[in-house]
């Protein structure tokens, strides 16, 4: 699967991918399983499920990026 900029998806869509990221983590699959089957980085991966980890469903959120 072609990788995907996950910061151009709907915060919504973004949310969602990230969830599934997790469900999947939970479910035992790897860093790299994971990244080939939603389309993302295994770095993008690990980020994901690092933030979880720290802050739980709260580092699901999408954040603001650049000034207000």
């Amino acid at each position: 699967m072609k990788h995907v900029d996950i910061r151009k998806l709907p915060a919504a869509a973004q949310e969602e991918r990230r969830r599934q990221v997790i469900g999947l983590r939970q479910a035992g699959l790897t860093y790299g399983a994971i990244a080939a089957q939603v389309g993302l980085t295994q770095t993008g991966v690990f980020d994901i499920c690092k933030r979880y980890a720290e802050r739980g469903a709260a580092g699901l959120k999408t954040g603001q990026r650049g000034p207000d």
